[in-house]
């Protein structure tokens, strides 16, 4: 029997249970049982202050509106938000759930998703367990089980992405109808939503900088008030510069200049703290607005500047250089002779010298993005994601239509089906054409992706495919390694590829199986059966670099599966080989029904079809 206890007691014994982020967190899961027990414990676990520490620990994101409505419609009641909350978690990982298991309608339910915003962010977070979905790709032997974690943290990261960048664009959407109330550097640090990070984590880290910064500024005794008669904003923006050289930013060096990750926050705040001026800018206008310094962009051109309003009338304003030698620069001489040096003229000096906005340095950064991409060593997996963030920058801020084209040959069916859709087609309210033309070919674009959602690929007699989804192989003409994802039992690709490609020459031409294969570097090939040569041993170390530098393969598979086999060679000598195949993702399985247990056979030791 259990005692009884006073109820003051019970309470401050379940106040003990230590709160947890899990998904399926325990500690909440122990109140709820200890409700069940009798009328007192259920009377101490309907606390509602008991549930304020868990309620703060395992939610840390939501859409300010409908957090308040859920305050008001609660009274506040911390047991009840927790309950609501929960229910929306519910919902999301129910949608979530069909975007893994099926391709028929899964934009829609990732639609569904996106209009979540916020309110999704915790529970989906959690689900990616907060790291790469390549960690989750396994290399396991042969006929081990694997789990769709992979899978389901790719769909639960790209969803992520998805719901950044719908905020993104809304906040850049007031910019274009000349809203001047979005702050630069709250504008700027969005850029990261783009590709997955919540603007809180932004936010957190320039606080944080912001903080110690005073901290440094306070042991150097340095005032701060501008009516302390010892206020040198000069002597202030100097030091700030100090801290942040202190603290690792400063120039990038002339070779890395247009790496395109100095362009992104979550990159410069981090790992490339040697970066370029315009991100070094964001962080000192970070810096020096936190210090009650007015503090803003200059569109320069050279590079940009900052612009310092001195509080004192009878003081002239003045310019920083965070990334030149010269720190300070003065209004009345170097600010005119670098315009000369241009080639720009007195009387056009102020359209270069004045405070900027947002709008133009989204604007500068865009056009910074796509000047990177062009540079050979840009990593081609964040090609397409950095030309969707430039373009929609772009295609925001200006409203031009001839954008319409160039942001959908990047775009990808989640992207219509949640950013386009949600933010940026609205955004363009008042655009007409343009507007318009976005919605047809995003429409255009999701009613192909449905289609495609429909085929299933059979295997006939009569159009025998030899090799199956998931093998590895080398080219036999050019010896790079790839993995096949998809086939086609003729050559489907356009009269001009097959040209330009040669296929007819090929032994047996266009009539014969084409595979769709992705390599190394996670570009996309369509190669002829004649030119693939199964690759018979492939290593540890071989596997584990494809799952760490292909960025799509959570998408498309789950893992891996091994089978060690010993062979000998011509003088009888033992050889260690190990076959490798990618085990298939549901969406895969769907689509080509017949090749896991293919796979499964060869891996086994027989051959292709």
């Amino acid at each position: 029997m259990v005692p009884s206890l006073p109820l003051d007691v019970l309470v401050h014994i379940l106040y003990q249970i230590p709160p947890s982020r899990e998904l399926d967190s325990i500690s909440a899961r122990t109140i709820v049982q200890c409700s069940l027990t009798n009328t007192l414990f259920r009377e101490a676990a309907a606390t509602p202050a008991l549930w304020q520490q868990h309620y703060q620990v395992r939610y840390l994101h939501a859409n300010e509106a409908s957090e308040g409505q859920r305050k008001a419609e609660t009274n506040g009641n911390w047991k009840l938000m927790y309950a609501a909350r929960r229910m929306i978690d519910m919902k999301v990982l129910k949608h979530l759930d069909s975007i893994v298991m099926k391709r028929v309608r899964r934009y829609d339910h990732a639609n569904a998703l996106t209009k979540f915003l916020f309110d999704a962010w915790d529970v989906l977070e959690i689900e990616t367990g907060m790291v790469d979905p390549s960690r989750h790709l396994k290399i396991r032997e042969f006929r081990e089980r694997h789990s769709l974690s992979a899978t389901r943290v790719y769909w639960a990261s790209a969803v992520l992405a998805s719901i950044g960048q719908t905020y993104a664009v809304g906040l850049w959407s007031s910019l274009r109808l000349g809203n001047n109330s979005v702050p630069f550097v709250q504008a700027f640090s969005s850029i990261a939503c783009f590709f997955g990070k919540h603007p809180d984590e932004i936010s957190s880290m320039l606080i944080s900088l912001n903080s110690r910064c005073k901290s440094y500024l306070s042991r150097l005794n340095i005032t701060l008030s501008h009516t302390d008669p010892n206020y040198d904003p000069k002597k202030l923006c100097i030091l700030i510069c100090d801290f942040m050289s202190n603290e690792g930013y400063g120039p990038v060096v002339p070779h890395n200049f247009h790496d395109v990750l100095n362009l992104f926050p979550h990159f410069y705040l981090t790992s490339h703290k040697r970066t370029i001026p315009l991100s070094l800018v964001h962080i000192f206008v970070s810096i020096a607005q936190s210090l009650d310094v007015t503090a803003s962009p200059v569109d320069f051109p050279v590079r940009v500047l900052v612009h310092i309003s001195v509080p004192d009338p009878e003081v002239d304003d003045f310019y920083v250089d965070v990334f030149g030698s010269q720190t300070i620069l003065t209004l009345r001489d170097d600010i005119p002779a670098i315009l000369a040096r241009q080639g720009i003229q007195a009387d056009s000096m102020m359209h270069y010298i004045s405070p900027s906005g947002a709008a133009s340095m989204l604007l500068r950064n865009g056009r910074n993005i796509l000047s990177s991409l062009n540079i050979p060593a840009t990593p081609l997996s964040l090609i397409r994601p950095s030309a969707l963030l430039a373009l929609t920058i772009f295609l925001v801020l200006t409203g031009g239509g001839r954008l319409v084209i160039q942001l959908m040959s990047q775009a990808e069916p989640l992207d219509c089906a949640t950013f386009i859709t949600e933010a940026l087609i609205p955004s363009l309210d008042g655009a007409g054409k343009v507007q318009d033309d976005l919605h047809q070919a995003s429409q255009k674009g999701l009613e192909e992706e449905a289609i495609s959602a429909q085929e299933i690929k059979l295997r006939s007699p009569e159009e025998t495919v030899r090799h199956f989804v998931g093998m590895l192989f080398e080219h036999k003409r050019y010896n790079y390694t790839a993995l096949i994802t998809g086939w086609d039992p003729v050559c489907k690709a356009s009269e001009s590829w097959i040209k330009e490609m040669k296929v007819l020459d090929l032994p047996r031409g266009r009539d014969q199986p084409f595979y769709h294969v992705v390599c190394m570097d996670s570009s996309s090939r369509y190669v002829a059966e004649d030119n693939i040569n199964p690759l018979l041993s492939a290593s540890n170390e071989l596997l584990m670099q494809m799952c760490q530098n292909i960025a799509v393969l959570p998408k498309l598979f789950t893992g891996v599966l091994t089978k060690p086999k010993t062979s000998t060679d011509l003088r009888n000598i033992p050889i260690e080989e190990q076959r490798a195949r990618f085990v298939l993702s549901p969406e895969l399985t769907e689509a080509y029904p017949e090749d896991e247990p293919l796979g499964d056979a060869w891996l086994a030791g027989g051959e292709s079809v």
